[in-house]
């Protein structure tokens, strides 16, 4: 018994630094393309800039699904030489939107080639509201200080809706490492078109000793849950 709940506990708290097949990999309900691996693990971060072409509605997402129990929006920002010089309107929640919806998330006439895009989640959690920042700069902002987004290319006609080869598909992550997230990114899933992304070479990324620190109070709970069932 005793044993048993060791390693539930040694899981809840590496989580973030290993993956944990226990609680992390059973998440992952898609097979690449459409899903993050190896689930368990803080992202890399990622820039994401405007194509040259671009697109003629400018900045588009289209939904995919969600695996999430809370609702949450996107929203985006721009960035020119460092400078924000847009912010736009909060979309629907990912319980909302149907299935290869899309929508405009930064309009064609407030963007130049190159404009730096950022992606806010706004998550609904009953333990207190969150935003998560996509920029490496801004990840101070977000509860863990930790990446919760994740990007890859996509072509061949993985690109559905537009059929535009290449795009470009994202996941979001929605809980924090202190409410014990898995980091599936697979929150609020979409194709998104007119940018580019490159991977960051740095991730604000806390020491392991800092993520079991971090880790500390889901572990607590999930004793106390553990200690009503042996």
């Amino acid at each position: 018994m005793k044993q048993r709940v060791l390693l539930f506990a040694c899981c809840l708290a590496v989580m973030a630094v290993v993956p944990c097949p226990v609680l992390a990999d059973v998440f992952c309900t898609d097979l690449p393309p459409y899903q993050y691996h190896p689930c368990g693990t803080v992202a890399a971060a990622n820039v994401f800039t405007v194509n040259n072409a671009g697109l003629a509605a400018g900045v588009v997402m289209a939904f995919r699904d969600y695996h999430a129990d809370f609702a949450s929006d996107i929203q985006a920002r721009v960035f020119r030489d460092g400078n924000l010089v847009y912010t736009g309107d909060p979309t629907l929640t990912n319980q909302q939107l149907t299935r290869y919806q899309q929508f405009t998330l930064v309009p064609k006439n407030v963007l130049q080639p190159g404009d730096q895009i950022e992606f806010l989640l706004n998550v609904t959690d009953p333990n207190g509201d969150q935003t998560y920042y996509s920029r490496q700069e801004d990840f101070g902002l977000n509860a863990d200080g930790l990446n919760h987004t994740w990007a890859t290319n996509l072509n061949q006609g993985f690109c559905d809706i537009l059929r535009i080869d290449p795009c470009i598909f994202v996941g979001f992550e929605d809980l924090p490492v202190q409410e014990g997230s898995d980091f599936d990114y697979n929150d609020f899933r979409a194709w998104l078109y007119g940018v580019t992304f490159s991977t960051s070479n740095s991730e604000a990324v806390p020491e392991p000793s800092s993520l079991l620190l971090m880790s500390g109070v889901p572990v607590a709970f999930a004793l106390r849950k553990l200690r009503g069932l042996f």
